[in-house]
């Protein structure tokens, strides 16, 4: 079996080094390089040609610049700018306005010649990188360089959001620029690109960390992985109702007293009920418990159903 291209009148070269750079391209880059090799005007006047592909593909000249840099990054292409040799864009590839989606595999690699390029076209980065270097600790190779260097260029991170997010993973414990690299694209693709919303998260992230392995060992979880459903139970107790560990162990100990084991549903209910109440430590719940014996009838036993059966029905739908 051989494959035939059928080209008729019109023909499109590209360079084999292209495929190369496919697992990181987005079909944005690709549909762009496609439109400019096929247009004859870009060879003349770029311009007119970058123009007339935003038009064609429906993107901004933007969007159209930020793939043009793409490529130029990869030595794919060359601009008159570029001369002799490939630099990489001297301003920052994607606003942080407009998020783009980046290959899971990476950011694109920067040779040496090309990170001395982007250093003395960016004053701002050499300091970046120093301050990185201090938080890490370290002196970094012409990679670990490359990794901020494309956090700034491809992902149009600022440097508060760059520090904010080196200094939450040494302080998980995460002292590695690849990991860093992974979690950026994460978060970036997820649409968290600014200082403020990138704190928020990151809040969520040490709080989850410090405070579920105690909760696992508490409810008696300790031989499996969290179902996504658990896993919003507890973000919701830590993260926003932002409960301490004596009121999640009270609920726990209501919870085992009145069905004879642990129960993340049925302490869900619980807790969602003393939030609801306006009740936010345990002595907002220790006082409401005493409040509800003193008006029992006769003085009778506190009975921990009946004080929470109105939230139960509605978990359970009894």
């Amino acid at each position: 079996m051989k494959l035939k291209m059928i080209y008729g009148t019109d023909a499109v070269l590209l360079p084999a080094t292209v495929a190369d750079h496919l697992d990181k391209a987005t079909k944005k880059d690709i549909r762009v390089l496609l439109s400019l090799a096929a247009d004859p005007m870009a060879q003349v006047d770029l311009e007119a040609a970058l123009k007339a592909a935003s038009g064609r593909l429906g993107l901004s000249q933007t969007e159209v610049e930020t793939s043009l840099a793409f490529w130029r990054g990869t030595g794919v292409v060359l601009t008159p700018e570029d001369g002799e040799t490939v630099s990489v864009p001297t301003t920052p590839a994607v606003p942080a306005a407009t998020p783009r989606v980046v290959a899971d595999k990476g950011l694109p690699m920067y040779s040496s010649e090309e990170l001395s390029g982007v250093l003395e076209q960016r004053a701002e980065l050499s300091s970046l990188i120093d301050e990185c270097q201090r938080i890490f600790g370290k002196i970094f190779n012409t990679g670990e360089v490359s990794v901020i260097a494309g956090l700034v260029d491809y992902l149009g991170l600022d440097c508060e959001y760059i520090l904010l997010l080196l200094t939450h993973c040494v302080h998980m414990e995460k002292k590695s620029l690849r990991y860093v690299e992974k979690m950026a694209i994460t978060l970036h693709d997820e649409g968290v690109t600014e200082a403020k919303a990138l704190e928020e998260r990151l809040h969520r992230i040490e709080v989850m960390a410090s405070a579920t392995g105690k909760l696992r060992t508490m409810f008696g979880i300790t031989s499996r992985a969290l179902t996504t459903k658990e896993k919003g139970m507890i973000e919701k107790w830590l993260c926003t109702m932002q409960y301490d560990d004596e009121v999640l162990k009270l609920a726990y100990e209501i919870t085992v007293d009145s069905i004879g084991k642990a129960s993340l549903p049925y302490a869900n209910t619980i807790l969602e009920r003393w939030y609801a109440e306006g009740y936010r430590s345990v002595e907002d719940v220790k006082k409401a418990i005493a409040d509800y014996r003193s008006k029992k009838t006769g003085g009778g036993s506190f009975d921990v159903d009946d004080f929470f059966e109105a939230a139960l029905k509605r978990t359970y739908g009894e």
